[in-house]
């Protein structure tokens, strides 16, 4: 019945003109030595590679270059997989964040007084998180609630891939059945999918 009556309109609700996966792992040569005081800590290249995927139904995934929910309504769900391939013989320490969130409306001409009260699909977008590697998972969590320091959300904290393997990190976007017609006509975009060693 919501559904029906509620076409929010979220054109490019969560969507980026380009998002893209950065692996930000290669920041120094193999030889690097830094002396830090007393210590002294050895710099290593870390090389991986990355692909980004997205699916309608959570089974069936295609590669993707954005992260876009259009024209949705409460329940509608997205889901996407990062696969991460460690080209290393030594396990990495990953971390996937989305960066990048900015507050919009789709239409200038439309009712803009919630975007100009401080709502924001931040409180009704859900996040699911999980992996191939550990348990760890996040469960209908607000991107608000999860939120650090007003600059990214954190989807995989620290996911060790082993030496030479893969792993497989999954996340789902989802529009809250509490979403009500004073959501419609706003937009959020991310920028950004980082993924990070963190160790």
């Amino acid at each position: 019945m919501m559904k029906r009556r509620l076409t929010l309109s979220l054109t490019a609700m969560i969507g980026s003109v380009l998002l893209f996966v950065v692996a930000s792992f290669a920041w120094f040569a193999i030889s690097n030595i830094v002396d830090v005081g007393d210590n002294t800590i050895q710099l290593i290249n870390i090389d991986v590679s990355a692909e980004f995927y997205v699916s309608d139904n959570g089974v069936d995934y295609v590669a993707a270059t954005s992260i876009e929910l259009l024209n949705s309504v409460p329940g509608d769900i997205k889901y996407y997989k990062i696969v991460i391939t460690n080209n290393n013989d030594f396990a990495v320490h990953t971390q996937v964040s989305l960066h990048g969130f900015t507050d919009s409306y789709t239409d200038i001409g439309g009712d803009t007084s919630n975007y100009a009260s401080g709502q924001t699909l931040m409180d009704v977008v859900l996040l699911n998180a999980s992996n191939n590697i550990d348990s760890n998972t996040i469960t209908n969590q607000t991107l608000t609630s999860l939120y650090f320091a007003d600059t990214f959300v954190v989807t995989h904290e620290d996911v060790v891939i082993s030496g030479l393997g893969t792993a497989e990190f999954y996340f789902s976007l989802t529009i809250s059945d509490d979403a009500g017609n004073d959501y419609q006509n706003l937009r959020l975009d991310i920028e950004h999918i980082f993924v990070q060693s963190v160790q």
